[in-house]
């Protein structure tokens, strides 16, 4: 976090060429993944990420402060990934493009050490399948990307309220699937190995 935070005060006062390589090359992989699970479309993806790093560029001397550029770099693709998906269907609402977060589970044979592990890894994956497009997404930032409510809350526009409704609402559906075999923290290792193999 604070190699991230010297780069972006060098790319904004000193015009410093390596610092926005320096995020391109930290950040450019999460990027594409995490458009890729609001729009399958991976022209319209790659042309948000680019124009998000040539903005960076363009309007690196006025860029506001920020104390997290993931989180900052994860906002500015987000919205304009939604304008541009807005912008090409005239029939969606704002409520249906901003509940389009998706992501197919799978599980590797890696991850399974016993037959305990494996019943409640194929209940876990049974029942994220079910959550709801914006409950997996406060999930995937919450365990995958680790971050707090406040910052979910900024990430997908929504109250700090509404992020801890969605998360309770996931983890009691979570919690009514799996029975006492949850443990969340368990869990939370679960998610983690399921996203970074998305």
């Amino acid at each position: 976090m604070t190699q991230d935070l010297q780069y972006w005060k060098s790319l904004k006062e000193e015009d410093d060429a390596q610092a926005l390589k320096y995020f391109y090359d930290q950040y450019i992989k999460l990027l594409y993944k995490y458009g890729y699970h609001f729009c399958q479309d991976a022209a319209l993806v790659e042309d948000c990420v680019q124009d998000l790093f040539l903005r960076l560029w363009e309007k690196r001397s006025t860029l506001g402060e920020t104390n997290n550029v993931k989180l900052y770099l994860m906002v500015s693709l987000k919205r304009s990934i939604y304008e541009k998906v807005k912008k090409g269907s005239k029939t969606s609402t704002s409520e249906e493009v901003e509940d389009t977060f998706d992501i197919t589970f799978t599980m590797e044979e890696s991850m399974i050490s016993s037959e305990t592990d494996q019943i409640n890894k194929e209940k876990l994956l049974k029942t994220l399948e079910t959550l709801s497009g914006r409950q997996k997404e406060v999930i995937y930032l919450r365990f995958y990307n680790g971050f707090s409510p406040e910052e979910v809350s900024e990430v997908m526009n929504i109250s700090n309220q509404s992020v801890r409704n969605l998360q309770a609402s996931a983890l009691k559906k979570m919690r009514s699937n799996m029975g006492d075999s949850l443990n969340l923290l368990v869990v939370g290792k679960m998610i983690e190995s399921f996203f970074s193999n998305i």
